[in-house]
C-alpha cells in the first residue's frame, strides 16, 4: 500500500476526535514520517493540537545530539516540543528491550491526559516481527493479537496509524519529501531479537513468501478476534462461577472443564490486577487445587500470588504476609490499631448494633488473636460457643483464622472483628454502639 498524507488522513481514528495528539518522535525514518505527513495535515485537522515528545533513554553515546536534532527538526515543523529523559537500565532479570520499552511507556503515560491521543509510528513490518516473537515465546491468541490500531492508554488513547503500511513504503515517502533521518546503531545488535529477527530471519523468509508480512498481519487481526471471543466467554462464565468479589466455585469450573476453567481463571487472575500463572502452573492449579479431595486445603505458589482452596470456595490472592499470632495490642479506640502484617483496625458507630459503648466504659481494652480454645456467648445465640465452630460454621477459610482480630474488655471476649459479638455487651435498640473492621493491607 502506498503511503500519502491522504492515506495517514484515511487511517487516523474515526470513531473519537482527541483534543490533542501527542506523536511519539525517535528521529528515525518511521516516526519522521509520521511526523512530516502529520505537519502537512495540521491545516485540514479541526481539533487536535499536535505535540510532540521525544524519549531520551540515555543508552547511547548520541543520545543527547539526537534528541537536540529530534528539537530543530519539531522547531521547523512550529511544532511544540517535549523532552522526557528516563533511566532505562535493566532490572535483574530484565532484557534490555523490556527495560527501555517500559521506561518509555511509563514516561508516555505520565503525558497523556484525558481526551489526548498517543501516536506511534510502528508499522506491518513492526507487526509481523512482534507476532513471530510472541509465537517463539509460546504465546495465545491475545499475545499473538499482537498490536491493536487503536487502545486505551493512561487516561487517553493510543493509536498505530501506519500499522497497515510497509516499511518500504515509509522509505519511499521519506526519500521522495528529502528527509534526513537518525539512525539508531543498537538497531543493527543481532543479539537483541527482534533484530535478530529483523536482519537474519525475515529476510529470508520473505524471498519464498514476498507478502509475509501482509499474511502475518492479517493472522494477527484474527488472533486478535479470537482473543476478544475468548474474553468475552471468560466474562460469561465470570459471571456465573463467582461466589463473591474474591471466590469463584470449584464445582463451577469443574463443569466447565478444564479448557474454558483455565481461560476463565486466566482472565479473573488478571482483572484483579494479580501476576497471572504461567501455562504449567495454570494446569497445576487445575489439578492440584481444583482437583484436590474436597476436605483438603490445597496451597499452590507463583511468584506475587497464591492460590488456596476451601470447600467449594477457590481462593486467588495476594501471598500471606508473615505474622505473629501471639502478638497482643493495648488499644482506647482513639484511633486505628496498626496491626503488624494486617492492617489497621478500625471502629465504625453504630446505633443499635454492635458492642454498646456503655459496656466499654472504664474497661482496659486489647487485641488478641485466636490460640485455640476460646469461647463466646454470641448474641441471638445461647449458651457458649467455641471459636473452630463458629468459624467453622462461617465457613471462615483455616488460614484466616488466627489473622481475625480478638477484641477483650478485660479478659472477657467481647467481639470477634468482622463476625460477632458478644451477648453480655450487644447494644440494645436505639443504644449507641461500634463495630470493629479490619482494613488489610494491599
Amino acid at each position: 500500500m502506498r503511503f500519502t498524507t491522504k492515506a495517514l488522513s484515511d487511517a487516523l481514528p474515526s470513531d473519537m476526535t482527541p483534543s490533542r495528539y501527542w506523536i511519539a518522535f525517535s528521529g528515525g525514518v518511521d516516526s519522521l514520517v509520521l511526523l512530516h505527513a502529520l505537519a502537512a495535515l495540521r491545516e485540514y485537522m479541526d481539533e487536535p493540537r499536535l505535540c510532540v515528545v521525544h524519549v531520551n533513554h540515555g543508552l547511547s553515546p548520541k543520545a543527547g545530539q539526537w534528541a537536540d536534532r529530534c528539537a530543530r527538526q519539531c522547531a521547523e515543523l512550529s511544532l511544540p516540543f517535549t523532552l522526557c529523559e528516563v533511566n532505562a537500565a535493566p532490572a535483574t532479570g530484565e532484557s534490555p528491550e523490556a527495560a527501555a520499552r517500559n521506561a518509555r511507556y511509563r514516561a508516555l503515560a505520565g503525558l497523556v491526559e484525558s481526551g489526548d491521543c498517543l501516536l506511534t509510528a510502528h508499522h506491518q513490518d513492526d507487526q509481523a516481527e512482534t507476532l513471530l516473537l510472541q509465537l517463539l515465546r509460546g504465546a495465545g491468541p491475545k499475545g499473538l493479537a499482537a498490536m491493536p490500531m487503536l487502545s486505551e492508554f493512561s487516561r487517553g488513547w493510543h493509536a498505530r496509524p501506519l500499522l497497515e503500511f510497509r516499511r518500504e513504503a515509509l522509505i519511499t515517502y521519506a526519500e521522495a519529501n528529502g528527509l534526513s533521518w537518525l539512525e539508531d546503531e543498537s538497531n543493527f545488535d543481532t543479539r537483541l531479537e527482534r533484530n535478530f529477527l529483523r536482519h537474519e530471519i525475515l529476510p529470508r523468509l520473505k524471498q519464498h513468501f514476498p507478502g509475509l508480512a501482509s499474511t502475518l498481519s492479517r493472522s494477527a487481526r484474527r488472533c486478535a478476534e479470537a482473543a476478544e471471543i475468548l474474553q468475552a466467554q471468560a466474562q460469561a462464565d465470570l459471571h456465573s462461577l463467582q461466589l463473591s468479589a474474591d471466590t469463584l466455585s470449584v464445582k463451577g469450573l469443574h463443569a466447565l472443564g478444564e479448557v474454558r476453567a483455565r481461560n476463565v481463571l486466566h482472565y479473573w487472575i488478571h482483572a484483579r490486577a494479580l501476576p497471572v500463572p504461567s501455562e504449567v502452573q495454570l494446569q497445576g492449579l487445575w489439578r492440584s487445587v481444583i482437583g484436590a479431595a474436597w476436605d483438603a486445603l490445597p496451597l499452590l505458589q507463583w511468584p506475587g500470588a497464591e492460590a488456596r482452596r476451601y470447600r467449594d470456595a477457590l481462593y486467588v490472592m495476594r501471598p500471606l504476609l508473615d505474622f505473629d499470632a501471639t502478638l497482643q495490642y493495648e488499644w482506647d479506640l482513639s484511633a486505628p490499631l496498626a496491626l503488624s502484617g494486617l492492617g489497621h483496625l478500625r471502629v465504625q458507630t453504630t446505633t443499635g448494633t454492635g458492642v454498646a459503648c456503655d459496656c466499654l466504659q472504664g474497661q482496659r481494652l486489647s487485641v488478641r488473636f485466636r490460640q485455640g480454645g476460646e469461647k463466646l456467648c454470641v448474641a441471638g445465640r445461647e449458651g457458649h460457643h467455641s471459636l473452630k465452630k463458629l468459624f467453622q460454621e462461617a465457613a471462615v477459610p483455616p488460614w484466616q483464622r488466627n489473622r481475625i482480630p480478638l477484641v477483650f474488655a478485660g479478659d472477657e471476649l467481647v467481639a470477634v472483628s468482622g463476625h460477632w459479638v458478644a451477648c453480655s455487651v450487644m447494644a440494645e435498640a436505639g443504644q449507641e454502639g461500634i463495630l470493629f473492621q479490619l482494613e488489610n493491607n494491599s
